[in-house]
């Protein structure tokens, strides 16, 4: 397809500035004017705004086009295109908020994402309570707090904040509001210096005293309480790590086959002939398709809401834990196949091995996952999906 060829010229550009831009920790806005510029901005925003409205196979598609050349882009990226997707089918925010970032993206190259995550409180899924509180003011609200792992910080337009407001009935209550970059009292403190994804710019941000509209609230709910996106939350995020660490991985993988044929030391005889080394190259091979194999299950089982077995929200988590478990195996065989020049900076394998450990940070994480395909086998009825932020 012409979006596919395109993104694939796209990527191989990416890739011979992944390096540099890992090495200083800086944020590739190039790459993001070149995605802006060829139209990718508007992906999976809705046809009636002049998006492509692309299903969830495509997007992943793409992901993993992107990342085989450099993961932070794929991932920055995708913190842009799930919201889309997300609210695409699954409205959760006013239509006017959603329509101006749908126009956003494709007229002005706006770029959005959820800001959840601190310090103190972890992931969001887990049900706690954010330090940074709403609070009214004057028929508005009055934003307060600090913010961690801003993915796109260096771009981002659109802050979808989440928020303690006032409690109801003496129940704790959280909410998004929409914060825009040109909103006084937003400040980005550059924080970002990571083991992996070193490109993504993901700072902290910094919220004093904004001052906001009373329309600037999206949505709010009990802590704890049901995601209002339902499971597209979750199948949007999830899949889309799937995506961006199967690229990674994918890469290491041909990283290390072409070494394998091309390494012959003093022996005069390429190590593709040794046995060990052709045993953890047939080891990739099954890693990486089976990962292929329960991302796209997932996938398909998502977008059909039918099939027997496993429901689809469950398949879900099953393709993310296995997938970054696998490419995580796979990628570390990857580097025994190389040797110890595998450990040089100067090779890209070597940031591999980084920045496919960095999704097992994200939301479901591996313990909540599990419990939620327990509860499902051992506790009637299952329980609604927690928030995905």
């Amino acid at each position: 397809m012409e979006w596919f060829e395109s993104a694939r010229e796209l990527a191989s550009r990416f890739g011979t500035r992944a390096a540099e831009h890992d090495r200083a920790g800086s944020f590739p806005l190039e790459n993001f004017a070149e995605l802006r510029d060829a139209g990718f901005f508007g992906f999976t925003v809705p046809a009636r705004f002049g998006g492509r409205e692309a299903p969830l196979h495509d997007y992943l598609a793409l992901l993993e086009t992107l990342a085989h050349a450099d993961g932070s882009t794929a991932l920055s990226f995708m913190m842009h295109l799930k919201t889309f997707g997300q609210e695409r089918e699954a409205p959760s925010y006013p239509a006017e908020w959603f329509e101006r970032m749908c126009r956003g993206a494709i007229e002005q190259g706006e770029l959005a994402n959820t800001v959840a995550t601190e310090e103190g409180l972890g992931s969001p899924a887990g049900g706690g309570l954010p330090e940074t509180v709403a609070v009214p003011d004057g028929g508005g609200w009055r934003l307060s707090g600090r913010k961690t792992f801003t993915t796109l910080a260096p771009l981002l337009h659109y802050f979808i904040v989440l928020a303690q407001m006032p409690a109801v009935d003496g129940s704790p209550r959280v909410a998004n509001f929409m914060v825009l970059r040109s909103d006084r009292g937003l400040r980005i403190e550059e924080t970002w210096d990571s083991l992996s994804m070193r490109a993504t710019g993901s700072h902290d941000v910094v919220f004093e005293h904004v001052q906001l509209s009373h329309d600037r609230l999206l949505n709010d709910r009990g802590v704890g309480g049901a995601d209002a996106r339902g499971g597209a939350g979750m199948a949007w995020f999830a899949l889309g790590l799937c995506a961006v660490t199967l690229g990674v991985a994918t890469a290491a993988r041909d990283y290390s086959v072409a070494y394998a044929r091309e390494r012959t030391p003093n022996s005069n005889r390429t190590i593709k002939d040794y046995p060990g080394v052709r045993t953890r190259i047939a080891r990739m091979e099954l890693l990486i398709q089976r990962s292929r194999a329960l991302m796209d299950d997932a996938c398909r089982a998502w977008e059909s809401r039918e099939g027997s077995g496993m429901p689809p929200l469950n398949r879900v988590a099953a393709a993310k834990i296995d997938t970054l478990n696998n490419c995580i195996e796979a990628v570390d065989l990857a580097m025994r196949v190389v040797g110890g020049v595998s450990l040089q900076k100067r090779r890209p394998i070597e940031r591999y091995y980084r920045d496919v450990r960095a999704a097992l940070h994200n939301p479901p994480l591996e313990d909540r996952a599990l419990e939620m395909l327990a509860r499902s086998a051992l506790d009637e009825p299952t329980e609604p999906p927690k928030a995905a932020e």
